[in-house]
């Protein structure tokens, strides 16, 4: 299972490359953006449990956030959550998901993102 998680990002890492997308270049607009988006993986969010159960996990953070989506590792939208007042915890609940590899996009207040994997081990 590890080596599966390992390919898929490394996969998704050398495509941003091949796109030329990349963190370290001292201009403005998206390399910006992107770095910024770097630098909030720093943040203390976690979501648990993993592997996810029962079809629900719960996200928590020290930043506010405002926005999450999950969806599969071919980039289908599973499920999306917008929230009228920013938290630091939420607990989302989905139906109809496979068992696989998820990406959880997470927006903050601030405008920055992270993306979290998980792995959803129930139907």
């Amino acid at each position: 299972m590890r080596i599966v998680v390992v390919c898929i990002f490394l996969l998704l890492w050398g495509s941003r490359l091949a796109t030329g997308q990349t963190t370290d270049k001292n201009t403005t607009g998206d390399n910006k953006a992107l770095l910024e988006n770097a630098l909030n993986e720093n943040t203390n969010t976690k979501i648990f449990p993993v592997p996810v159960t029962n079809n629900r996990f719960t996200i928590t953070s020290d930043k506010a956030f405002v926005f999450v989506r999950l969806t599969n590792i071919i980039g289908q939208e599973t499920t999306r959550e917008k929230y009228n007042y920013p938290r630091n915890r939420t607990e989302i609940s989905f139906s109809d998901v496979q068992k696989g590899i998820y990406l959880v996009t997470i927006e903050f207040e601030d405008k920055t993102r992270t993306v979290k994997k998980i792995l959803i081990d129930s139907q």
